[in-house]
């Protein structure tokens, strides 16, 4: 694959543009307009938070527009050759360690990219 591609796709009814060069990946979707409180005041809120919170440094984040839309967009780096597996590889794990947060509904919790839990030790 060159070392600039421009890709679109869609996952739940969501429209995601992609944008690959000399390894990074970036990916970005409209989870459309923030909600009127009269709409979903709850949903408004949870919105409200995850998007104080965001940190414009971050791998993974929601953004507000002017036109007050949600944006989410993902930036990572890939290390060595770039083809068309190893592209839908990174593409299925951002997916599948961001799916709570490219939903069009509000976060209910903390999101972050990947999770571990320990286990509770035996009795």
């Amino acid at each position: 694959m060159s070392t600039l591609s421009t890709f679109g796709f869609r996952v739940a009814g969501v429209r995601y543009d992609g944008h690959l060069e000399n390894g990074v990946l970036e990916i970005g979707a409209d989870l459309g307009p923030l909600p009127f409180s009269a709409e979903d005041a709850e949903g408004r809120r949870r919105w409200a938070r995850t998007l104080s919170a965001a940190e414009s440094t971050a791998a993974d984040s929601h953004v507000l527009t002017p036109d007050a839309r949600i944006n989410f967009r993902s930036r990572t780096t890939l290390a060595g050759p770039v083809d068309r597996k190893r592209l839908i590889e990174a593409l299925t794990v951002i997916l599948l360690s961001t799916g709570g947060q490219m939903r069009r509904s509000p976060p209910t919790g903390s999101t972050a990219r990947f999770r571990a839990e320990r286990a509770a030790p035996a009795s």
